[in-house]
C-alpha cells in the first residue's frame, strides 16, 4: 500500500485500476485526488498518510516519507512541528552510544538536568513555538527553585541548563529535523565565581602544623584521611573531586606521577607528583583498607568528599582562615607554581586549557608588587639600591 486513488465519489481504490469500481469514472476525471499511505513496518504498524493532487506530486510525497523513515525521523512530528522532548530523546540516545559522534561520558548529567529542569517546562512544547521570552522567563523562575539538597540553584547550574537547551537546538538543526528559530541562541546566564585566595607562606606553615596534629595516630581513620587529603590538595593543586576519586592503580610510584580525571574538560590528566605528595599516598595506603580502590577513603572504602568539606569548615576558623575554601588550595598552588616556572608551564600542572582561566588562579602578593615598584625607582636612579621601608616576606 503506497499510492491510492481518491475518486470524486469518495471511493478509494488502487492506482492499478483504470476506473473507479464504484462509479466507473476514469482516474483522470476531474475531482480525482491521490492518497499516499506508508506503513513503518508490516501490518498493524504505524502508518503515515498524505494527499496529493497529481500522480507526480504523490510520488514526490512518497519518496519524502520513505526518506524520513530511513533516517529515523517521524514524518508526523516534522509535519506538525517536532517537540523539544522528541529532540532530546533522540539526542540522548546517541549521547549514550559510545560509537556515536554525539557520545558524552557526562550524559547522565544531561539526562538529570533535562528531567529536573527542562522537561517540566518544555518537553511537550513544539520547538518552533518556544520564544526567547519563554526561555528568559524559565531561567528567571529557576532562580527561585531549590536544588535536590534544598539550596537555591547556583548560577552555574542555570547556565548548564541553558547550554543543554542550546545544544539541543543546534544538534536538531545539524540533523535537519528542525529548521526554525533558536530562541536560546543569544540568551546568557552570568556567573560570578567566588574570588579565590592564596595562602601566604606563614599561613601555610601554621596550617601544616595544625593538620599534622589533626591527623594523629589516635584519631579515627576518616579524620586522618581528611588531613592527608587536605595536605595533598595544597601540594598538588588538584580539585576536591579529583583527590577523592584518585584510584590506587592510577598512581605510578616508579615514574612519580598520577592520573586524575578532569571532569571540567572530560579527560584524564597525568601530572608529576613531588616526593612529599607521594609520601602522603604511601601513608594513606598504610593506614587504609588493603582492598580499597581509591587512595583517600573512609572506614568502608567510601569517598571522603563530604567528610573533607565538613571537617574543613570546622577547622579553618581555628587556624585563622575563615571563609577559605578547599578550592583555594588550588589557587595557592597555581600562584606559587606560576611564580617559579611561569604561567604557560604552570598550566601543564593545573590542567587549564586557556591562559584566561589560568590567570584567574594567579594571585600576586603585596611584597612582590612592592619589589616591582622599587625596581622602577632604582632603575630611574632615585633610590640608589636603598630598601623599601615596609617589611616584605
Amino acid at each position: 500500500m503506497a499510492i491510492l486513488v481518491v475518486c470524486a465519489c469518495k471511493a478509494v481504490y488502487s492506482e492499478k485500476k483504470r476506473v473507479c469500481p464504484k462509479c466507473g469514472k476514469a482516474k483522470k476525471d476531474r475531482g480525482t485526488r491521490y492518497q499516499v499511505v506508508i506503513r513503518e513496518g508490516g501490518r498493524g504498524t504505524r502508518k503515515h498518510t498524505r494527499f496529493a493532487n497529481t500522480m507526480a506530486e504523490a510520488k514526490q510525497v512518497e519518496l519524502q516519507i520513505r526518506t524520513q523513515l530511513d533516517r529515523n525521523i517521524n514524518p508526523k512530528a516534522v509535519r506538525k512541528g517536532i517537540t523539544l522532548g522528541e529532540i532530546f530523546q533522540r539526542y540522548i540516545t546517541l549521547a549514550k552510544d559510545p560509537t556515536a559522534d554525539e557520545h558524552k561520558k557526562t550524559w547522565p548529567k544531561d539526562e538529570q538536568r533535562w528531567r529536573d529542569y527542562l522537561a517540566p517546562a518544555f518537553a511537550n512544547r513544539r520547538a518552533d513555538a518556544i520564544s526567547r521570552a519563554d526561555v528568559s522567563t524559565f531561567l528567571k523562575a529557576l532562580e527561585g527553585k531549590l536544588s535536590r539538597v534544598g539550596k537555591p540553584l547556583a548560577p552555574a547550574t542555570r547556565r548548564h541548563v541553558l547550554h543543554l537547551m542550546q545544544r539541543l537546538y543546534n544538534w536538531a538543526y545539524d540533523e535537519k529535523i528542525y529548521r526554525g528559530f533558536n530562541p536560546s541562541k543569544k540568551v546568557t546566564v552570568k556567573v560570578k565565581n567566588a574570588i579565590g585566595r592564596a595562602l601566604t607562606p606563614e599561613q601555610a606553615k601554621h596550617l601544616l602544623a595544625t593538620l599534622q596534629g589533626y591527623g594523629g595516630d589516635t584519631k579515627p581513620l576518616v579524620e586522618r584521611m581528611c588531613a592527608l587529603g587536605l595536605l595533598f590538595a595544597l601540594l598538588t593543586g588538584r580539585r576536591l573531586g579529583e583527590i577523592c576519586s584518585l584510584r590506587r592503580d592510577k598512581v605510578d610510584m616508579e615514574f612519580e606521577e598520577a592520573e586524575f580525571f578532569d571532569e571540567k574538560n572530560d579527560c584524564f590528566l597525568t601530572v608529576p607528583l613531588g616526593r612529599e605528595a607521594l609520601d602522603l599516598i604511601n601513608q594513606a595506603n598504610e593506614i587504609g583498607l588493603k582492598d580499597a580502590e581509591i587512595v583517600f577513603h573512609r572506614e568502608k572504602g567510601a569517598s571522603i568528599y563530604s567528610a573533607m568539606q565538613y571537617r574543613w569548615r570546622k577547622l579553618r576558623d581555628s587556624v585563622g582562615l575563615a571563609g577559605f575554601r578547599i578550592h583555594d588550595f588550588r589557587h595557592t598552588f597555581a600562584t606559587w607554581v606560576k611564580r617559579k616556572v611561569g604561567l604557560l608551564a604552570s598550566m601543564g600542572l593545573t590542567g587549564h586549557t586557556t591562559v584566561t582561566n589560568a590567570k584567574i588562579y594567579e594571585h600576586t602578593e603585596d611584597d612582590v608588587l612592592r619589589r616591582g615598584i622599587a625596581a622602577v625607582a632604582e632603575r630611574a636612579g632615585l633610590r640608589n639600591g636603598e630598601k623599601d621601608d615596609k617589611p616584605t616576606s
